[in-house]
């Protein structure tokens, strides 16, 4: 299976790039930004499929992600880059940085925090990629100073509730069904500066209108209980983990562990380790050099002792057979 489609299209100082993703890491990576460092775990069952559509403007890169499984995204974006979008979908509602982001609520990541997404099942989000330098060159105007856009971005609230952010929304969907559908009138160096006049001026009133007004948060508590999970299982990745490691580590009883792994992820907290040690097995299968090890030692590793089990489970999550993302890897 191809796992991978792209296609490119350049004019001037405006490039496009679609890529049909079958495969969730290659999805992680696949921004046009370098050193945007960020991972995906797959937590629902089934074969991914996922896209990236990138518009890369003089002022600012406009990007449509979508995804059919229920993903945790977590990274930050590279220095001094600033993201905002907004999420389209109808489904079920997701999660940013322990708030509730719902249909057409804005997510806002800064190279400042460690960003922590969980997607709902089927994932569309719309949004636009910058630098407030760039942004603020591209308005030709000496009385707007990018230092002081970057500290009311760094001071906004991180998940900015429907309310405040429809009509930044709506400018994000225009203006990517216009690549899509008139594409030359991006390519017009007039349309382009009005394009970074009007999202200026939108971000500028989302930001100043959603500070102090968040999304619904989960219970900070169960929130607090999630992070110092991850934290946990992040510093110890090959490590064949317990619900009652995690416990004793955390400092909780299983029904606290429970309620705030539902609460934050929607699955079981056991649903949850498996998912991340499946995950993480996935990524080193793929790794290791061809005929260094075998997909029992890299089971091994990663504490799976059982390999028909590993095999039914792997398959379940993946839609595929271990063996079968090791033969892909090494054709491709």
């Amino acid at each position: 299976m191809n796992m991978v489609m792209e296609s490119v299209v350049g004019h001037g100082a405006v490039h496009r790039r679609t890529r049909q993703n079958a495969d969730v890491d290659l999805q992680a990576s696949a921004l046009i930004y370098e050193r945007w460092g960020q991972r995906y775990d797959q937590l629902s069952a089934g074969r991914f499929d996922g896209s990236l559509h990138e518009i890369q403007l003089p002022a600012f890169t406009l990007l449509r992600e979508t995804s059919n499984r229920v993903l945790l995204q977590k990274g930050c974006t590279p220095d001094g880059v600033f993201a905002i979008g907004s999420v389209m979908s109808l489904a079920e509602h997701g999660y940013h940085c322990g708030e509730i982001m719902r249909h057409r609520s804005a997510a806002l990541l800064d190279p400042k925090t460690e960003f922590e997404i969980r997607t709902p099942e089927s994932f569309d989000l719309v949004a636009a990629v910058f630098t407030p330098q760039e942004l603020c060159a591209n308005l030709d105007d000496s009385t707007i100073d990018h230092r002081e856009l970057e500290l009311d971005l760094l001071r906004s609230s991180k998940t900015i509730d429907s309310t405040y952010s429809e009509a930044l929304a709506d400018f994000l969907l225009r203006a990517f069904e216009t690549s899509q559908e008139s594409p030359e009138r991006l390519f017009i160096p007039s349309n382009q500066k009005q394009l970074a006049e009007e999202f200026y001026a939108l971000i500028s009133e989302t930001v100043s209108a959603g500070q102090g007004n968040q999304a619904r948060s989960v219970c900070p508590n169960r929130e607090r209980v999630t992070r110092r999970v991850r934290a946990f299982l992040d510093a110890n990745p090959e490590s064949a983990l317990s619900i009652t490691d995690i416990c004793d580590e955390v400092g909780v009883t299983r029904r606290t562990l429970q309620n705030a792994i539902q609460e934050v992820f929607g699955i079981s907290p056991q649903h949850y380790l498996k998912a991340i040690r499946l995950n993480g097995f996935r990524r080193a299968l793929k790794a290791c050099a061809p005929g260094r090890e075998s997909i029992g030692d890299v089971a091994a590793r990663w504490g799976f002792w059982h390999l028909s089990q590993l095999a039914q489970d792997y398959r379940r999550l993946f839609g595929e057979l271990p063996s079968q993302t090791r033969e892909r890897c090494l054709n491709a």
